[in-house]
C-alpha cells in the first residue's frame, strides 16, 4: 500500500460496482470483436495478403495456386484468383484465416 492510498484512499476501492462491471463488459466485446475480425478476406489483393501474411503464400501453393508472385497478384483479389484457377474463395479464405490463427501469423 502507497503513502497516497494511506492518505486519499485505494482508487478502485472508490469505483463503484457498477462501474467495475461496466468496464469488464466493454473489455469482453472488445475481445469478442477481435476474435470475430477475419485476418484474410476475399477481397485483398494477393500480392498485398502475402506481404501482411508471409505464410499465406506457401498455404495458397498448396492449394493449386502455384502462380502467387506473378505480376497480375499485384492487382488481382483473392476472390478474382480463386476463379481463375477453379478454388471456391470463401473456402480458401476460411481456411486460411483458420490456417493463420493457428501458426499464430
Amino acid at each position: 500500500m502507497s503513502l497516497k492510498d494511506l492518505f486519499f484512499g485505494n482508487d478502485t476501492e472508490n469505483e463503484s460496482e457498477e462501474t467495475i462491471l461496466a468496464n469488464e463488459e466493454v473489455k469482453n466485446e472488445e475481445t469478442v470483436v477481435n476474435e470475430n475480425e477475419a485476418l484474410v478476406t476475399s477481397d485483398m489483393i494477393v500480392g498485398d495478403l502475402i506481404v501482411k501474411h508471409p505464410l499465406a503464400a506457401q498455404f495458397l501453393m498448396e492449394c493449386g495456386m502455384g502462380c502467387i508472385y506473378c505480376p497480375a497478384s499485384q492487382m488481382e483479389s483473392l476472390a478474382e484468383a480463386c476463379a481463375v484457377h477453379g478454388i471456391d474463395s470463401e473456402e480458401i479464405v476460411d481456411a486460411l484465416n483458420d490456417y493463420l490463427i493457428e501458426h499464430n501469423a
